[in-house]
């Protein structure tokens, strides 16, 4: 049995279901991420998680203890929210220490809890600021300390990168992976982003509609998604609606492709952009289509372009290197390959 356990729960509000029929499994000690888009159950579930919320059926497992009908205090999480939730009219100690005083800690506990947890976030000295005075990173790094000063067996986090700036966002996001790590704390991190959800994930769940689509490591995840919805949101990917019939696969207007055996199955074949090979010369190999060049985009570490082959549009990224072909313009035929390798057949 898993750390963290949700069996069949649902929460509906105004008879609208944010959460249908969740269960999952999450181990100690790891980093599970609830990915999705706005409106589609992760905060609800999360909260649930918390005890702010309480679900109309199923129940919550916390160490192998239901806590579904437990008061928050009595369920050793600790939550960050979005906003942060700090009080601008305290200190930043006397914030990380608002938890301590509910568990009624001594003056000599608390001061010593709360030192160690800002020097564990880089607030060793900040003690006596006002939150007000802090840049949005620190005004993180405090929420992230006290929730973590009452020693939680579970960390929940609400979207907490996502009032930071990009360069920040990303500081951030190393920090708390490492911190995470060293502290070996069951995490449960919600996000609508993508590269958050690939880059700290130990495992994740993909939410649509109020239900869980997928769950899986990132890499299960972005290469190998189980439908439309998970390859469309994880990741950018060119889908078309095929026929297919021993090995290949048809689309309307005539055009084959070979398929390996690993392609999977569904009505649906999805390529990824940079599975896509582009060249200027005439290239004589499996898979491959003459088509013009529409457009072309450099962004930093890959380039962008769109191509027209017959009456189908493609993405296609490369890796922006000294041997990239920087010579294709708009306008230019270019040959089109697609590995085998980089197909996948999804459910539509």
């Amino acid at each position: 049995m898993g750390y963290v356990v949700l069996e069949g729960v649902e929460k509906t509000f105004d008879s609208v279901k944010a959460c249908s029929q969740i269960d999952l499994s999450i181990r100690k000690g790891e980093f599970f991420t609830f990915l999705g888009p706005s409106g589609c159950g992760k905060t609800t579930l999360l909260r649930l998680i918390a005890g702010l919320v309480t679900p109309q059926s199923g129940a919550v497992f916390i160490g192998g203890t239901d806590v579904t009908h437990l008061p928050p205090e009595k369920r050793k999480v600790g939550m960050v929210f979005q906003n942060y939730s700090l009080f601008p009219y305290l200190t930043v100690r006397q914030n990380i220490e608002y938890g301590l005083n509910i568990l009624k800690k001594s003056a000599s506990e608390k001061q010593q809890i709360t030192d160690h947890y800002m020097e564990m976030v880089g607030l060793s000295g900040f003690g006596g600021r006002s939150v007000a005075e802090l840049s949005g990173g620190e005004q993180q790094r405090v929420a992230l300390a006290r929730s973590l000063a009452v020693e939680p067996e579970v960390l929940l986090l609400d979207e907490p990168l996502s009032n930071l700036d990009a360069r920040l966002r990303d500081k951030m996001r190393s920090e708390i992976k490492s911190l995470q790590k060293r502290l070996g704390i069951t995490t449960i991190f919600v996000t609508h982003d993508q590269t958050e959800a690939l880059t700290l994930s130990d495992r994740i769940a993909v939410f649509n509609e109020g239900s869980v689509v997928q769950v899986g490591t990132p890499q299960e995840i972005y290469n190998d998604p189980e439908n439309v919805f998970v390859a469309s949101f994880v990741g950018d990917t060119n889908l078309f609606e095929v026929a297919v019939c021993t090995g290949v696969a048809c689309l309307e207007d005539g055009t084959k492709f070979k398929l390996p055996a690993s392609a999977g199955s569904g009505n649906i074949l999805s390529v990824r952009p940079q599975n896509i090979k582009l060249s200027k010369s005439v290239v004589h190999e499996p898979n491959t289509f003459e088509g013009m060049l529409i457009e072309r985009q450099l962004n930093g570490v890959w380039i962008d372009s769109v191509v027209q082959v017959d009456e189908n549009s493609l993405q296609v990224a490369e890796l922006n290197s000294v041997d990239s072909q920087t010579l294709l313009e708009p306008g230019d035929t270019v040959w089109v390959t697609f590995p085998e390798s980089g197909f996948r057949l999804l459910e539509g």
